[in-house]
């Protein structure tokens, strides 16, 4: 009998989900919008790695049909010019309006690739390129992750690709050693002064605007990412600021990487790049993990992925960083670029005592804010931030199969702004744990051993935590509904009384 169940069991593992038509409708707040592009949002994966997603057009009426299968639950719509959503199926009842993005914009990527003089490039080109620029639905790319969390307002493509030879430290080197060398034969690559074609946004601020630096300039080396094996005979991924000799003006971003480095850690660096290191790591040293952990792509975030749900497998950590989750809504709204796509996420301050709905932070901008600050009346300049977290787009990644309690819903976080650094990170974002104590399997592990925080969401439901407390903050979830959204009461005590000295 226990051999029949077995295999009934893997007949209906291997069986296809079986599909089902729906159909939906975009508009513009009034009249049908066409021309959107509507897929199904279902775990990204690497370039070749599953099969290709449906994808529909609106039409005139903004009218759409898609044949879905079993578990597909939000779609992605997309529009250029337009902000980019991800909806649940009830949403498009009676229909899905979008909103125009406060800009959208092109910008454009000079890539490097250097071999060793004996080696041949490995992967080869097109794979490389498809892993940074492919915008084909659900597929791990860079460009795919900055257009989904800009909502639709900031495009990667290919500006130039340059292959090249050398550029290592000398015998004995170690590869982070070399990294310095490469970003300056990356900036070498450049002609001077840049050229348009690649500088048309100011890097610093993320306005539209040439600065005389590419907008982006990335040099790839061979190998794995030491920041995924732990390996020293492997490069550590990291993002320089170099002054270029002979040339006028400030230093210039540099990505420096390996072509086996997932989209996880690429982004990582990228958003470095976006700002010239205004977004700042959040994480500190290894003995002291707990910051924010895997919900932020400027912590533990940028190792989510969905490529080895086994934990007692071999190599899982081959596939990680496929599905990076998306940046906090601080990290987004205020660092990113210096703040120039801050309205991308409505942000709602309050004194304390508050009570409504938080729209999920993946969403475009609705009728509800999507990020809740509260002042810290404990130190001058910090705060509580509360945003929803769906496990949608990118943000559905996952580490070893790893989900349940606490891995969605409402995160609450504390900011201390003063705590950016431009050296060693200091650790300004603190996520407050719904589950301290939780019990957390031997494998698999991020690079500094532990999971950092995978379930601390507030939610609804068996096994959940709906209330807690940080200091004289205090905060319930008081209902969830089909869109994703909460609705949340938050009380601030009174502070004690100052003694006088």
């Amino acid at each position: 009998m226990s051999r029949l169940l077995r295999i009934c069991a893997w007949l209906l593992a291997a069986w296809p989900l079986a599909a089902f038509p729906f159909e939906g409708r975009v508009t513009d707040g009034r009249a049908g919008l066409a021309g959107c592009r509507v897929y199904p949002d279902r775990p990204h994966r690497p370039p070749g790695a599953a099969p290709a997603t449906p994808v529909a057009v609106t039409d005139a009426e903004g009218r759409f049909r898609l044949d879905l299968a079993a578990g597909d639950a939000v779609l992605a719509v997309e529009k250029e010019g337009w902000c980019r959503d991800l909806a649940p199926l009830v949403a498009f009842r009676p229909g899905l309006a979008l909103r125009p993005a406060p800009f959208a914009r092109v910008e454009r990527v000079a890539v490097v690739r250097v071999a060793d003089a004996k080696a041949a490039l490995d992967p080869d080109d097109a794979l490389l390129r498809r892993r940074l620029f492919s915008r084909e639905p659900n597929v791990s790319s860079v460009a795919n992750y900055v257009y989904e969390v800009s909502k639709g307002a900031l495009s990667l493509e290919e500006g130039r690709w340059t292959r090249v030879r050398g550029g290592g430290g000398g015998r004995g080197s170690s590869p982070d050693a070399t990294r310095g060398a490469l970003a300056r034969l990356a900036i070498e690559t450049v002609e001077d002064p840049c050229p348009r074609d690649l500088d048309r946004v100011d890097n610093a601020t993320g306005e539209g605007r040439p600065d005389g630096k590419p907008d982006h300039l990335w040099v790839f080396a061979r190998g794995p990412a030491r920041a995924v094996t732990t390996d020293p005979r492997h490069l550590t991924p990291l993002c320089y600021m170099m002054k270029p000799p002979r040339r006028p003006g400030g230093p210039w971003p540099v990505v420096v990487a390996t072509d086996q480095s997932p989209v996880g850690l690429l982004v990582h660096e990228a958003f470095h790049a976006m700002g010239e290191h205004r977004a700042d790591d959040l994480y500190l040293d290894c003995d002291h993990p707990m910051t924010a952990g895997v919900w932020d792509l400027m912590d533990a975030g940028q190792y989510r992925g969905w490529e080895a749900p086994d934990p007692a497998a071999e190599g899982w950590m081959d596939g990680i960083g496929a599905s990076p989750s998306h940046p906090g809504p601080w990290v987004r709204r205020d660092l990113w670029y210096r703040g120039r796509l801050r309205d991308l996420v409505p942000v709602l301050e309050v004194d304390g005592a508050w009570e409504g709905w938080l729209d999920p932070l993946a969403r475009a901008p609705g009728a509800h804010p999507q990020a809740l600050r509260v002042a810290d009346p404990r130190k001058p300049g910090a705060f509580w931030e509360l945003s929803v977290r769906r496990p949608w787009g990118f943000d559905a990644g996952r580490i070893g199969g790893r989900w349940g309690p606490g891995h969605q819903g409402l995160v609450v976080a504390t900011v201390d702004p003063s705590l950016l650094s431009d050296g060693e990170p200091l650790g300004p974002v603190r996520v407050v744990d719904a589950h301290p104590g939780s019990p957390e399997p031997p494998k698999p592990r991020l690079p500094c051993g532990r999971y950092e925080l995978d379930d601390a969401a507030f939610n609804l439901g068996r096994g959940e935590r709906p209330r807690g407390v940080d200091g004289p903050l205090a905060w319930e979830v008081l209902e969830a509904d089909g869109l994703g959204r909460m609705k949340v009461r938050t009380r601030l005590a009174s502070p004690p009384p100052r003694e006088v000295p």
